[in-house]
């Protein structure tokens, strides 16, 4: 299936970093938003050579397409520990190489197709969106093998056709717990979904928004939150009303369950884009069968070919005339 539709919109392009999101530091210590396009500290460069060379006398095979900016991204995983960024390398190329997570299965398919997992719009600084429906996760640990599945060809075909270096390197995950109980809570299958993704999509994660979290839960993270590293800390938010997610998203990237204008789509895989890409035209990401089934959908991507058709804010279609060619927006320092 190409995706190559969901290529970002051309305003996207135009997006020009603060230098304080690029780089910053936490506690004395580096950290970094953005990897490519951009100058590295001469901390940053030691550190890829050191885990270079350690790559060369292991005689370890990277992929073809491996460059020095996914080398610095281990290196901030190992916390700029050499021998601990190897030891997460090793186990990325491994799981790179596992079929049960890198090739759609039946079983990973339905848990798209059923919603438990989606992507749908993008935040104001054009970010993919991930979304996590806890409460239609089963507690059953049999469940785990098809939701890591969908979840990493998600994230495989965001990564590959979503994202842009520099201009948009990281996504944002909203995980709902809606309708969902602590006792009803899947712990085992979401601490495995975190460890997947932490060790696999290293440094892209923007933010992840709770949303309608039990009570329980929110008093246990204030005992928590205090035993976290304050840079993680700070990328989790709990948001018991979704209009707190129009901080950081346009309302026409929401559905109307999340506060935004978009439909309550009941089918979201294949991916719907919500932008113009770069190219001439939109893409309609339905198939037959589902325009003809959900009339909902049907009638709102009938709109794709209308000449009249956007769901860009005035800000962004401010952004696409040509008189203001060379200005740019700046990031959200989350």
């Amino acid at each position: 299936m190409d995706f190559s539709y969901l290529k970002p919109p051309k305003q996207a392009m135009q997006l020009k970093h603060a230098d304080e999101y690029i780089r910053y530091y936490v506690e004395g210590k580096l950290k970094r938003n953005v990897f490519y396009n951009v100058e590295f500290e001469d901390v940053e460069e030691e550190l890829i050579q050191k885990l270079e060379d350690l790559i060369a006398k292991k005689q370890v095979q990277l992929p073809l397409q491996w460059d020095k900016q996914t080398t610095l991204k281990f290196c901030y995983s190992g916390n700029f520990d050499i021998e601990m960024a190897f030891q997460t390398l090793m186990r990325y190329l491994k799981w790179k190489e596992d079929s049960d997570y890198q090739v759609l299965t039946q079983a990973g398919e339905d848990i798209l197709k059923k919603g438990i997992v989606f992507s749908l719009g993008r935040d104001k600084q054009f970010r993919p969106l991930i979304f996590i429906q806890v409460s239609k996760i089963s507690t059953n640990i049999e469940q785990l093998p098809p939701i890591l599945n969908a979840i990493c060809v998600l994230l495989n075909h965001i990564q590959k056709f979503m994202l842009v270096p520099y201009h948009v390197e990281k996504w944002r995950i909203i995980v709902d717990l809606n309708d969902i109980s602590i006792f009803r809570m899947p712990h085992q299958i979401i601490k495995r979904i975190i460890d997947v993704t932490q060790s696999n999509y290293t440094a892209s994660l923007e933010q992840l928004h709770l949303l309608n979290p039990p009570f329980v839960l929110m008093a246990a993270w204030k005992l928590v939150e205090k035993l976290m590293h304050p840079e993680t800390a700070k990328k989790i938010q709990f948001c018991k009303d979704p209009s707190y997610l129009q901080e950081y998203i346009n309302e026409d990237q929401l559905m109307l369950k999340y506060k935004g204008t978009l439909p309550n789509f009941t089918c979201l895989w294949p991916i719907i884009n919500t932008y113009r890409g770069m190219g001439e035209s939109i893409h309609r990401n339905m198939t037959d069968s589902v325009q003809k089934n959900y009339m909902t959908e049907s009638a709102y991507l009938s709109m794709l070919d209308s000449q009249y058709y956007s769901i860009q804010t005035y800000k962004e279609i401010e952004l696409s005339k040509p008189q203001i060619k060379g200005q740019c927006c700046s990031c959200n320092i989350m």
